[in-house]
């Protein structure tokens, strides 16, 4: 469909990092999330708004992805047909509240495949199509533990290894430190796995003393598919040196 000369394309940003399409001065938009984060193994929501002018009616919505190899539709919502979704996807994706201004969606079960541009198309009498493209990427929750020193911390011993900080296969890497008053240090290794995640350790070195008998080492992991910081605290056991004596006598 011809638009009229003073109809026009524009792409904007608006507030919560959505992006949305408006086409033509009768205010029809699309609106989606610019970026949306997944967990693996949880349910992704694709939300898209849709904002029609008062003289336009919506004909139909969908959304389709893109891949290597072509553009393919995942699901279709027609007032007067119903919706239709595609056998592919047709056990992991549904329609929240299909109307005719909302088209959000929800993919079951993310994994790394589904990794990749997805777009909100919205066909509207007499205007045509509008769409909108979001990103979707899946991160995975790190497993956080810590784990204790090879040896008993002794009073006044060398340099050891008091406890380390383990996240474990996140994605991305998480942020992981050690939070204490001690006067330590800390050494941090991080590696990649075969799968795409990441591993971080964080070993704390200190010299015992006994003055910090039963104080607290907090291990603290940020990472963005926690709401809050996971933290984990560590409490010292310092120990104090036995001296050994023989006792002889002299009968």
């Amino acid at each position: 469909m011809c638009k009229s000369r003073d109809s026009f394309d524009v792409i904007s940003r608006v507030s919560g990092g959505e992006l949305c399409l408006s086409t033509g001065v009768s205010s029809n938009q699309v609106v989606v999330l610019e970026k949306v984060n997944a967990v693996l193994g949880k349910n992704i929501t694709l939300s898209c708004r849709i904002e029609v002018g008062s003289n336009l009616s919506l004909t139909q919505s969908s959304w389709e992805r893109r891949l290597p190899s072509g553009t393919i539709t995942l699901a279709v919502f027609n007032p007067e047909f119903g919706i239709s979704i595609s056998q592919d996807y047709a056990k992991r994706v549904s329609f929240v509240s299909p109307s005719a201004r909302d088209a959000t969606i929800t993919i079951g079960g993310a994994s790394f495949a589904d990794i990749g541009s997805y777009i909100c198309k919205v066909a509207t009498f007499p205007l045509g199509n509008t769409q909108a493209s979001t990103y979707v990427n899946v991160l995975v929750e790190p497993k956080v533990y810590v784990s204790a020193g090879p040896a008993a911390l002794l009073d006044g011993g060398n340099e050891s290894l008091v406890a380390t900080c383990i996240a474990e296969r996140g994605r991305p890497a998480a942020e992981v430190f050690w939070e204490t008053e001690l006067y330590g240090r800390s050494e941090k290794q991080s590696h990649d796995e075969s799968n795409g995640t990441s591993t971080t350790h964080v070993r704390y070195m200190w010299q015992p003393q006994s003055y910090a008998q039963g104080k607290t080492l907090t291990c603290v992991v940020r990472h963005p598919t926690l709401q809050t910081e996971f933290r984990i605290p560590y409490i010292l056991n310092v120990q104090c040196e036995v001296l050994s004596y023989e006792i002889f006598s002299h009968i």
